[in-house]
């Protein structure tokens, strides 16, 4: 048990410092600024309880926030997904079992199941937290871009994130 606390506070960590110290500082086409923090959230194991995942979600934007001078977008946004995460788990068809050792990750759960899964969360996060900065819809095509564009840039690097650092559940 310790084991796993160890092991998600360390992603907790790494991905935070990777996201600030590098995921930041790139700025495709003046626009488009991976979040790859929220690849966190994605994937807290099945039976971990809903308030916690909340705690961690709102707790990993705060955490953000305070490193990138935003203070409060990342963290509303990942409060939100956190909050919807369970719902979004179970609209979506799963072609396997859903057995207790799994993790929503890309081994356990399989390519279209992930993709459905990291698309919808990674795109209602956008949605909030572009829309909570500009706070109107004045340039509402130009910000649905930017949401679109970051959602799919997002979306590639976690996708990289769990083929290179991510492996199968262990039965036992």
């Amino acid at each position: 048990m310790n084991r796993i606390y160890l092991k998600y506070s360390l992603s907790f960590i790494i991905l935070v410092l990777v996201q600030t110290f590098l995921f930041d500082k790139i700025n495709l086409w003046n626009f488009v600024t991976p979040m790859i923090y929220i690849s966190f959230i994605f994937s807290l194991p099945y039976q971990t309880p809903q308030w916690v995942v909340v705690l961690l979600g709102f707790f990993i934007g705060l955490t953000i926030d305070f490193f990138t001078g935003v203070l409060g977008l990342h963290a509303l946004a990942t409060l939100i997904i956190s909050f919807i995460r369970p719902f979004i788990i179970y609209i979506i068809p799963l072609r396997v079992e859903r057995e207790e050792h799994l993790r929503p990750i890309f081994y356990d759960m399989k390519f279209i199941w992930y993709l459905q899964y990291a698309l919808i969360l990674t795109l209602i996060h956008h949605f909030i937290f572009f829309f909570v900065d500009k706070l109107s819809f004045h340039n509402f095509l130009q910000t649905i871009i930017v949401v679109l564009s970051n959602t799919g840039c997002s979306v590639v690097c976690i996708f990289i994130i769990q083929i290179l650092f991510y492996k199968s559940s262990k039965r036992y």
